[in-house]
């Protein structure tokens, strides 16, 4: 991989195995399109003040999952799917050896302003029982502090810091072995996103592979974090 590609990635400050890419929005609108097309806001980040959520009741999580459904009864065929099968294809694919196996559909999210977490603490590899998988978060939404992810800074630690992540940036991490999870959002800005899990079929490991799982712990640490895990000898 050439140093030209590799600036478009910044390493989360502060959080091991975790890097931001910085893609065009513009070429990639997932924003607009769930804004327009989706929601017909005008403004996702005031989701919660929208038409869409229960007149004189705070948001909770019933909201959240009533938009989230919204988005994620898309179908394959719709022009969401179109930029999304364009941006693995274009971006990720190219970062991570040439070849991957990723989710058809990803999982939408929304996290309204003034609603308490929509995920606990969790490390996927405790629910796929996959190791070499990566994540990939990618807000429709400016986020920060509240609203957004966040995810434990080194393997074990249970010590979570919020990632901010503006719109036109994708966190990559190792979701597989570092806890993730939200708080309540206590911003005045709702949070619109989506996250997939992708494996890289190259044989030899990418750059950006090596940089992403290359700094996890040994065996008997990874037992440990995974207890559901069933490794291989």
């Amino acid at each position: 991989m050439t140093d030209n590609l590799l600036k478009s990635w910044s390493q989360v400050a502060g959080t091991k195995s975790a890097w931001l890419l910085n893609y065009d929005a513009e070429r990639y609108p997932f924003s607009r399109y769930l804004r327009d097309q989706i929601f017909r806001v005008d403004d996702l980040e005031k989701l919660h003040l929208s038409s869409l959520c229960r007149p004189g009741s705070p948001p909770g999580y019933p909201d959240n999952l009533r938009l989230r459904q919204m988005m994620q009864r898309l179908p394959l065929n719709s022009d969401f799917y179109t930029i999304y099968t364009s941006f693995v294809h274009e971006l990720v694919v190219c970062y991570f050896g040439g070849r991957i196996s990723y989710a058809a559909r990803p999982k939408m999210r929304v996290h309204l302003a003034g609603s308490g977490s929509v995920s606990r603490w969790h490390r996927d590899a405790n629910v796929t029982g996959r190791l070499e998988q990566i994540n990939i978060w990618l807000p429709a939404t400016n986020c920060f502090a509240g609203n957004t992810l966040w995810v434990e800074n080194d393997y074990g630690t249970e010590c979570y810091q919020p990632i901010p992540v503006r719109l036109g940036q994708a966190l990559f991490f190792d979701g597989g072995l570092l806890a993730h999870g939200s708080v309540s959002n206590d911003t005045d800005t709702s949070r619109v996103s989506f996250d997939l899990r992708f494996s890289a079929s190259s044989t030899t490991p990418s750059a950006m592979t090596k940089r992403l799982l290359g700094e996890r712990p040994l065996a008997s640490i990874v037992a440990q974090l995974c207890p559901s895990l069933s490794l291989s000898p």
